[in-house]
């Protein structure tokens, strides 16, 4: 065999997945698909058969891409399942909720950055709490193809579905993903793009100017976070910027809400009295726009609260109708926060 055909062997066995397996994780990811989200040609391979219980919707699976490539790192990327509340991802709060690019419609997902994407299964497959495919880059080194993750979650929770024998439409990954959402100087009277939103000057103390992270446009599955930039002389705000002062978000893709009224502490009972409303609690409730279902929620940061010790700023119930009240007509809601 001459050198020349011994370097393309070796270069074929080390360095693309050509002789690797198709398929990985027991079945449940395309070694193609995987490929694809590294971003980088190398062989593809799982860390032992992760391979589902029969009927089970969840997996844990770690995938190595390698390569004998001169100053190619090995890449690791961790594929599972988490069951939790319907509404996690929009509860957490902070910059890093809202720097998710979201996607809706064949799928259902978010991807954070180029290092995470995830997708939810449909309400058809799930047996109380919601259930999310995620892959997560985890090594330092490198980074992942945006589009290419949100299309390995997509496959696999396409491959879990006809494992767990659901009766859904198969999911279709997006065919490009959006920018992720920077920080920027909100516009006065208009926070997170909203017409006529403002933060009470009770609120806000001595702040120079509040900061905020939202998509360029609303859709489907929409966040935006808001923080408070304090002057030299006042850093107890600052001290405080990381969950900044508050986090808000609208969602009305029907996958997410079918996942949300599956969810054991959802409650048809209204948690605002006066309010049309159903949901968890007093500042994440499911309202009906025009006959579409409509989660609005708000999550507290340390800002907020520190603002509670002056007498004139306005409490959380105040500061949540305020924003429901303010952004409902971008999504189409005329009667929330009205009486029965």
């Amino acid at each position: 065999m001459s050198l020349a055909l011994v370097g393309i062997f070796v270069h074929v066995s080390y360095n693309t997945n050509v002789l690797g397996d198709d398929e990985l994780c027991g079945g449940l990811v395309s070694a193609r698909a995987a490929e694809a989200a590294f971003s980088r040609t190398g062989r593809v391979s799982d860390d032992g058969d992760a391979a589902p219980r029969p009927g089970e919707a969840a997996f844990d699976c770690w995938l190595d891409n390698t390569s004998a490539l001169p100053g190619s790192p090995d890449l690791e990327m961790h594929l599972y399942t988490t069951r939790d509340r319907g509404d996690e991802a929009f509860t957490g709060g902070g910059p890093e909720q809202a720097a998710v690019t979201y996607f809706s419609g064949p799928a259902s997902g978010g991807v954070e950055k180029d290092r995470k994407a995830w997708v939810w299964l449909p309400p058809a497959c799930l047996d109380g709490e919601s259930v999310r495919v995620n892959v997560s880059l985890m090594s330092r080194e490198g980074s992942a193809d945006r589009v290419g993750l949100a299309a390995l979650a997509v496959d696999a929770a396409n491959r879990l579905m006809d494992h767990t024998k659901c009766d859904a439409d198969r999911l279709k990954a997006p065919p490009g993903i959006g920018a992720t959402p920077v920080e920027r100087d909100a516009d006065a009277g208009r926070l997170c793009g909203v017409p006529g939103f403002s933060l009470p000057a009770g609120s806000t103390g001595q702040a120079r100017k509040v900061r905020e992270i939202a998509p360029a446009a609303r859709g489907p599955l929409w966040t935006c976070f808001v923080a408070l930039e304090h002057g030299q002389d006042d850093d107890s705000g600052d001290r405080d910027r990381g969950s900044g002062f508050a986090t808000y978000s609208v969602v009305q893709d029907p996958v997410v809400i079918g996942g949300i009224k599956q969810s054991k502490a959802y409650s048809e009972e209204s948690p605002i009295d006066g309010w049309a409303v159903t949901g968890f609690d007093a500042t994440h409730v499911v309202a009906t726009c025009e006959g579409k279902e409509t989660y609005f929620a708000m999550e507290i940061g340390t800002q907020q609260l520190r603002s509670w010790d002056e007498p004139a700023a306005p409490r959380d119930a105040q500061q949540f109708r305020s924003f429901v009240e303010k952004v409902r007509p971008s999504f189409g809601c005329s009667g929330v926060g009205e009486g029965r």
